[in-house]
């Protein structure tokens, strides 16, 4: 395995896509309140586009060889004024999907270092990551990474 981690080029939409989707589905099965059809999987990709173009960050995939394994999703969102200054701005990993045929070997770390490397670049000295309720494989990776619960965010639906 050789992993090599680059921005996304405009070429890489239908595996990305994909990987998106992929990640909905999985998502959806915790959850149950994904989007499953590859139109959700497009505005995703189209909403994190646009975030980054306003904003600041990057997407990046993760290639085996040729082949994109994974993706990633980094924003920088607008400073917050009920933090203090230093942290006001942070970095958010908004998306981050590795290919289930390729999971367990490191790729998901990497993606994170990566976007440790791009928050350090932009100055910035918090990074965020979210994972839903339910899904401890990803918040236990989290946490052995050094994330730490920061904000527990409560939904109620609604008839």
């Amino acid at each position: 395995m050789s992993i090599m981690i680059r921005p996304y080029a405009t070429a890489d939409r239908p595996v990305v896509v994909a990987l998106v989707h992929e990640l909905n589905l999985f998502e959806d099965a915790i959850s149950g309140d994904r989007a499953k059809d590859l139109k959700a999987a497009e505005a995703c990709l189209d909403s994190d586009l646009k975030r980054v173009e306003r904003d600041g960050g990057a997407i990046v995939v993760a290639c085996d060889g040729g082949e994109v394994v994974a993706m990633m999703a980094f924003v920088i969102d607008q400073p917050q004024p009920y933090l203090r200054a230093e942290v006001g701005q942070v970095g958010w990993v908004a998306e981050l999907v590795v290919d289930e045929r390729h999971r367990g070997q490191g790729i998901g770390t990497m993606l994170l270092e990566e976007a440790e490397r791009l928050a350090r670049a932009n100055g910035l000295r918090r990074l965020m990551i979210g994972a839903i309720a339910g899904n401890h494989i990803a918040r236990k990776a989290y946490e052995r990474y050094g994330f730490r619960p920061a904000v527990i965010e409560l939904s109620k639906d609604l008839d």
